[in-house]
């Protein structure tokens, strides 16, 4: 299967889960098998992208079961990115010390925000960003959006993945093109 169908059958199956219609079948593929071609395009190993989901769960019931807050988890080559909102310092503090308590965490991002949590408005349009901000890079040339995870919590892109310096500043550059994004953290290894 060329790259070019692959990259349609993603947008779609984006769209499609964003607004909620049925899964799409394109060329004989369903949209919905898409992530099992992700998963064999991704630079990390099938083990580590099941591991990476696990963990994620881990941490998401540690670190939520005790820090009150908005608090989105995400896990990329065993690396957490805590992104959202508590309402204290004291919060953001014990959100990093929990999720690095997890077995096989090998480092914390730690980008929560003190304050009060975002409006749905604003996770609607961070949706929106992300979807945007994948379509971009679909479309850049010479880099590969299977090897960046993106993530959008009010308005700043954060981008993980396993990428060469010249794919990182692609990519970078590309998420800054993307409208209503205040701005871009790259997290690549």
């Amino acid at each position: 299967m060329n790259k070019n169908l692959l990259k349609l059958t993603a947008v779609i199956a984006l769209s499609s889960s964003m607004f909620g219609c049925a899964a799409a079948v394109v060329g004989g593929v369903a949209a919905g098998a898409t992530t099992g071609v992700a998963v064999a395009e991704d630079p990390r190993s099938s083990s580590g992208v099941f591991d990476d989901q696990g963990l994620r769960s881990k941490v998401s019931d540690a670190v939520t079961a005790t820090v009150p807050g908005n608090i989105e988890v995400t896990s990329y080559n065993a690396r957490i990115l805590l992104s959202g909102q508590v309402s204290n310092a004291e919060g953001k503090s014990k959100a990093e010390a929990m999720a690095k308590q997890v077995p096989g965490v090998k480092s914390v991002y730690n980008y929560l925000e003190v304050g009060k949590n975002q409006s749905a408005t604003q996770s609607s349009k961070d949706a929106y960003i992300t979807s945007a901000v994948k379509s971009k890079l679909l479309f850049t040339k010479n880099v590969d959006s299977n090897d960046v995870k993106v993530v959008t919590t009010n308005g700043v892109v954060y981008l993980l993945g396993m990428v060469d310096e010249y794919q990182a500043n692609k990519m970078t550059e590309a998420a800054r093109q993307v409208s209503d994004v205040k701005r871009v953290v790259p997290l690549f290894q």
